[in-house]
């Protein structure tokens, strides 16, 4: 039986509103640079842009689904068919104040770091409330870092993205 268990609902990423501007922008310099790989005469490098700026479209007006959280002694389990065992950790950050939810709820991120280095953080969004319970619960499980934003972090918030 668990020590104990947290649940929550979350979106799955956090969504960053974004204004006809930001569209506009990122066709321009997708443009640009098909524009240098026509000079340049490299046809599949510019077809390779024109698929990644559509994806980029695409991606970019995603609105993200809400998925419900359970966090327990043994495993974290996201959505009820993707589970992590706790073991599988070497330890766990929290980002506090990462983000306001549409509807004014305050988010922070969790990002939980893998025994294995390949893999990257397992990042999770959690409501500011459940915050305190999960670092009460979770000092003795894992160990707490201090979190360090990644350079795709800063690129993601710069594009707004």
């Amino acid at each position: 039986m668990a020590k104990f268990e947290i649940m929550w609902e979350a979106p799955e990423f956090e969504y960053r509103e974004k204004d006809v501007a930001w569209y506009w922008v990122s066709i321009i310099a997708a443009a640009l640079i098909i524009a240098f790989s026509v000079w340049q005469k490299d046809f599949l490098f510019g077809f390779f842009i024109v698929i990644a700026e559509m994806l980029f479209i695409v991606w970019g007006n995603r609105v993200p689904v809400v998925v419900p959280f359970t966090l327990t002694d043994a495993e974290i389990a996201i959505g009820g068919y993707k589970s992590y065992a706790m073991k599988e950790f070497e330890g766990w950050s929290v980002n506090s104040g990462s983000g306001v939810g549409a509807d004014g709820e305050e988010w922070a991120d969790i990002a939980f770091y893998f025994r294995s280095h390949l893999h990257p953080p397992l990042a999770v969004i959690v409501p500011e409330e459940k915050l305190a319970e999960i670092r009460a619960n979770m000092k003795t499980v894992l160990r707490e870092i201090e979190h360090e934003p990644t350079l795709i972090d800063s690129i993601e918030k710069f594009l707004r993205f």
